[in-house]
């Protein structure tokens, strides 16, 4: 057997798109140097090309900051004392060249050629060599988008791999899947007799993220507008340190200080991973914990979202952490996270970078930019299984980026949130009432005439309603020309619209009748007769206390009472 063996700057592994739509696999180094000829990644699902994105954007920044847009090697790091003038002025040059200096691409990987082998003896990419210690597993683990029960007696495997009869795989999908497995792998239990932490390991770093990126027309510009060349679009980062320049760790269970360059970030090491081969396909790997850093105020990491965790005992300040996409929200559900951060809050760094870009004019966003979410929704609580891919997309004016309209993000986010109050509170009083009509408050738990029943079937048309319509409205806000007021108006009509609508339909398709009469306790004690039409009553009044613009602005003419 061959001690070295497919490199991944030569061989085709990474599916991408052609501009044509045509699919085919290229090579590390093709991706790069026709990075504007292909459309985009098109790998097994949204997930692996994710964990490539962040591979290339690892290899992308490198790049940048070590060669000029003339392929000169001339280095940039806050070490070097390079300011932000200096970044954004290589940022232009290599935007106006429309793809990355052939020179510099080559002679990088040039001297980087003998780490970027898939089998070699000392040091295979993204593996330990001859690892010891760990657990064995057959190539079919290796698989993320497998879908498996935790009886392992029963399980059902459901595979989009191209792997024969899940026995084997070749190469280069094997790279896709080990690149995979390092940014999403399941949680696994340590290896009490290997060298290291005898702690559990955790999912693979992108799995504990809200992922975030900016789709674009081509690869090449995806690669820059998610390339973040400066921190939260402020200051220069560290001399880049990607994995493949670092020496082989061999222990589990690491725990290493934030990085402070993106390509040792977006290339962690978080297992020790050894593939096996035979007869030139991978037909299993050994597998055990690798590296990890803390993820609270771990704000180098510009591709996610944040959430503030909640004050307790002992705590001196506040803390964030990344926001896990949720897989039964809509990406627009996400906008305040995303674009707005309340009072301290955090949004993104690659919103910062691209707000940073649009306000220097140092790219061409002058009409809509899509963010991309991705994520995987484990199929357990306690992360063992690998679940469904979550993949939206959330598309807004550029202007919205601007300084000049922050005003705007603050605007929406009400609106966001308005949404989710009648889900939360207006439906769900209307449930409550549902439920006391239909059965007398007899539903039991998880009936679909229980309250919580009625309320995620009202819920759930609510929001397939207004999804195609909220998603239209935000695309189509100019704040350069658009007056808040009318906008604002303009969504809340539609809302309030749709959610009458739902309830409507509810009562209609469920035949209820309109005289019936049930009794029930109020809060006091006191007893309370409840009509549909009552319930239709009270329904709209808590609407408009939510969108009191649509009774001082006498919207409704048909508004007022119902059934009576």
């Amino acid at each position: 057997m061959l001690e070295k063996e497919f490199n991944l700057l030569e061989e085709p592994w990474i599916r991408v798109s052609a501009m044509d739509l045509a699919q085919k696999e290229v090579s590390l180094s093709d991706a790069l140097l026709h990075a504007q000829e292909y459309a985009d990644l098109s790998g097994e699902t949204p997930a692996v090309d994710a964990a490539i994105l962040r591979l290339l954007l690892a290899m992308a920044q490198t790049v940048f900051y070590r060669y000029n847009e003339m392929g000169e090697r001339k280095a940039l790091s806050k070490e070097n004392g390079e300011h932000t003038t200096e970044v954004l002025e290589r940022f232009k040059a290599y935007w106006e060249l429309g793809r990355f200096p052939e020179k510099a691409v080559k002679e990088y990987m040039r001297v980087s050629h003998e780490r970027f082998w898939l089998f070699h003896k000392e040091t295979p990419f993204y593996q330990v060599p001859d690892l010891q210690y760990g657990t064995d597993y057959g190539v079919e683990c290796l698989i993320g988008n497998m879908k498996e029960s935790n009886n392992k007696a029963t399980r059902h495997h459901f595979s989009m791999a191209e792997g024969e009869a899940l026995e084997r795989l070749g190469y280069a999908e094997a790279t896709r899947w080990l690149i995979h497995l390092m940014a999403y792998g399941v949680n696994i239990k340590a290896d009490e007799n290997a060298p290291g932490s005898a702690l559990p390991v955790g999912t693979g770093r992108l799995g504990q993220l809200g992922l975030v990126a900016v789709g674009e027309n081509n690869l090449f510009r995806v690669l820059m507008l998610n390339l973040c060349a400066l921190r939260d679009g402020d200051s220069a980062w560290g001399e880049p340190r990607p994995a493949w320049e670092q020496a082989v760790q061999m222990e589990q269970g690491v725990q290493i200080p934030q990085p402070d360059n993106l390509p040792e970030l977006y290339t962690m090491q978080s297992r020790r991973v050894m593939l096996k081969r035979k007869d030139g396909f991978v037909n299993g790997f050994r597998a055990a914990g690798g590296d990890f850093c803390s993820m609270e105020d771990g704000f180098h990491e510009q591709m996610t979202l944040w959430r503030e965790v909640k004050m307790k005992k002992g705590m001196q300040r506040p803390v964030f952490v990344p926001q896990a996409h949720d897989a039964a929200m809509h990406a627009w559900e996400e906008f305040p996270a995303l674009m707005y951060g309340r009072e301290g809050g955090r949004i993104p760094g690659l919103v910062l970078w691209i707000k940073f870009l649009r306000d220097e004019n140092a790219a061409s966003l002058d009409g809509l930019v899509q963010f991309r979410m991705v994520g995987i929704a484990y199929g357990d609580q306690m992360r063992y299984t690998y679940g469904d891919c979550i993949n939206d997309s959330l598309t807004l004016s550029a202007g919205l980026l601007s300084g000049m309209w922050e005003e705007w993000n603050q605007y929406i986010s009400n609106e966001v949130e308005n949404c989710q109050k009648v889900a939360k509170v207006a439906i769900g009083n209307f449930a409550k009432n549902m439920k006391e009509l239909l059965c007398g408050g007899e539903g039991k738990k998880g009936d679909a005439n229980s309250g919580n029943g009625i309320r995620q079937t009202l819920v759930r048309s609510y929001f397939y309603k207004i999804d195609r319509a909220f998603r239209a409205w935000l695309a189509g806000i100019r704040p350069e020309e658009d007056s808040r007021e009318e906008k604002q108006e303009e969504w809340e009509r539609e809302s309030y619209r749709f959610a009458r609508q739902t309830v409507e339909e509810f009562i209609a398709m469920r035949n209820i009748n309109l005289y019936a009469c049930k009794q029930r306790e109020d809060k006091k004690g006191k007893s309370v007769s409840i009509t549909a039409p009552q319930a239709m009553n009270q329904y709209i009044k808590e609407l408009w206390r939510i969108y009191p613009g649509i009774v001082e602005g006498k919207a409704a003419s048909a508004d007022g009472a119902w059934g009576r």
